[in-house]
């Protein structure tokens, strides 16, 4: 194990938290370590694109956080390396990896049938600092790290829309299937965005969405799936928390409905722990790098349909 910072202070501190010793301020040492067989990038999202192809290209397996890259268009250049070298990219979207959330795809996919109704609710909160300082170590001073050329969160409509969004789409996509078309509309105030839409299902079906970052008041995220066989439920809160995903599943063929209880529900840990089991069986990681592609694409669409003032925009092909 080893750990790479651009900023010798905060990867100093980083090794005396963590007791990993082997450490490397440059990024391509890491890469070209023989004894390295993935990694995980968790830097500005501007660093993506060229860290993964970097990472691949050195024949390392890859875990990169959420969203894959700036542009659909950076997006596709990684699928392309990552069907080239056949190594293995799973994007951070940890919220797949919460206990139940497997069953409830499948149920979804396999036995909800006909696709009619999707919510979906995302709401962040302006208090989220205070909660996540109360349950994680608040962050270090990085202010010698290495940051991009253009601050991402100058343009906080931009960022917001980004860094949530692309849970947000995700979950949709895990839940409800390819969204093949937008209609958006957002409100601003105060430097708080709410993003509200209609969205057309492949399938057939139609759903709605609001994004708002930031309320005054708690938390929330939740997402409603109906269909001729059964309905979808899942409410999510702070992942730091590590509180078990309220999911439930109603199957109209039986008249059961199930529900997931209590186990361990650290989204972060089971990402990695699939990660892991993912490349020693060479399955295919949740999400991929097409799953990654998808969310940028609706990402873009959303936008799309606002600068064109809430027309209806159909979602770029993967």
């Amino acid at each position: 194990m080893a750990l790479c910072d651009a900023n010798e202070g905060l990867l100093r501190r980083t090794s005396e938290i963590t007791g990993v010793s082997r450490t490397y301020c440059d990024h391509m040492d890491l890469f070209n370590d023989p004894q390295i067989e993935a990694v995980l990038i968790a830097v500005p999202d501007s660093f993506h694109k060229f860290l993964a192809i970097e990472a691949l290209n050195a024949g390392k397996h890859v875990l990169i956080e959420k969203p894959l890259a700036e542009t659909s268009g950076e997006c596709r250049e990684i699928v392309k390396v990552v069907e080239d070298t056949g190594l293995i990219l799973q994007v951070g979207n940890m919220k797949r990896h919460y206990p139940g959330m497997h069953e409830a795809h499948i149920f979804a996919k396999q036995e909800l049938g006909d696709l009619l109704s999707v919510s979906a609710w995302y709401r962040d909160s302006l208090f989220r600092s205070i909660m996540q300082n109360a349950v994680v170590n608040p962050p270090h001073d990085n202010t010698a790290a290495k940051k991009p050329e253009v601050d991402p969160r100058a343009n906080k409509q931009d960022y917001s829309l980004k860094t949530h969004g692309s849970h947000l789409f995700d979950m949709l996509r895990y839940l409800a299937g390819e969204i093949c078309a937008v209609t958006a509309t957002v409100a601003s105030k105060n430097d708080q965005y709410s993003w509200h839409g209609l969205l057309e299902f492949e399938k057939g079906g139609r759903g709605h969405f609001e994004l708002t970052v930031k309320v005054n008041a708690d938390i929330a995220e939740g997402y409603i799936v109906h269909g001729k066989n059964g309905s979808v439920e899942v409410e999510l809160g702070l992942p730091f928390y590590n509180r078990p995903a309220n999911i439930k599943i109603f199957n109209a063929r039986r008249q059961v409905r199930t529900q997931q209880l209590g186990v361990f529900s650290n989204p972060y840990a089971r990402q990695l722990d699939a990660f892991d089991e993912t490349i020693r069986n060479n399955a295919n990681p949740v999400p991929n790098v097409r799953d990654g592609l998808a969310s940028v694409l609706l990402l873009e669409a959303v936008a799309a349909s606002i600068a064109c003032g809430g027309l209806r925009v159909e979602v770029g092909n993967l």
